[in-house]
């Protein structure tokens, strides 16, 4: 059986992917491919790596061994854009990006019956490119490994991910669904012509050989 680090590495793999898509406001109007990239990085240095496991604790182990291979990914990254879907950052942002999220959320840590999963004294690994929001792990608690996405117009209902191996493999079903519908939509694509929005509606691993 595959492990979750390989299932990533193969979606990654593809040299062609993309989304059918539609214009924001136009749902019925033509329809676009984008075309995206998978960016998986070079692997961790060995003091991002003691970085890591001093930031997680016990729940280090399993993210060690993925950054021992690659210092974070970008997936779905827009090819006439900076846009994109899941960042995982490289372990030297993760106290930045963990500032922010605890900066956006401040409010519920002075409230803890509202972060019952102490989402907020997480560490947050990745997020969603233009968003404000982040993916994050918690340390504390019953709920600490599990990965969480905090977002800052809901909130969360429920964790993305048991732990971080089931966070690459959830990064990678249902792209359409992931992005629009869990992620919040927030993942744009560009024409590289208009100023249009261009929405995901299909995901196509071989995007060339469909025309719009």
């Amino acid at each position: 059986m595959a492990t979750a680090c390989e299932i990533l590495e193969e979606f990654a793999g593809s040299s062609s992917a993309g989304f059918r898509c539609f214009a924001a406001g136009a749902e019925s109007g033509p329809r676009f491919i984008a075309r995206v990239r998978h960016v998986l990085n070079p692997p961790a240095s060995s003091a991002c790596i003691a970085r890591i496991r001093e930031m997680l604790g016990r729940y280090a182990a399993g993210v060690v061994a993925f950054y021992e291979r690659h210092d974070g990914f970008v997936l779905y990254h827009d090819g006439l854009s900076d846009a994109a879907g899941v960042e995982l950052l490289s372990a030297g942002e993760w106290a930045e990006a963990t500032d922010d999220m605890r900066q956006c959320f401040h409010d519920l840590a002075e409230k803890p019956s509202l972060d019952p999963d102490h989402i907020v004294t997480g560490i947050a690994i990745a997020t969603v490119r233009h968003s404000g929001n982040y993916f994050v792990m918690p340390t504390d608690g019953p709920a600490g490994g599990k990965v969480f996405y905090a977002n800052h117009d809901g909130w969360y209902e429920s964790a993305f991910a048991d732990n971080f191996d089931g966070f690459l493999v959830h990064a990678t079903q249902e792209p359409v669904k992931l992005l629009n519908d869990e992620l919040g939509c927030y993942t744009r694509f560009s024409d590289g012509r208009t100023n249009a929005q261009w929405i995901p509606e299909e995901y196509l691993p071989d995007a060339p050989a469909v025309r719009s």
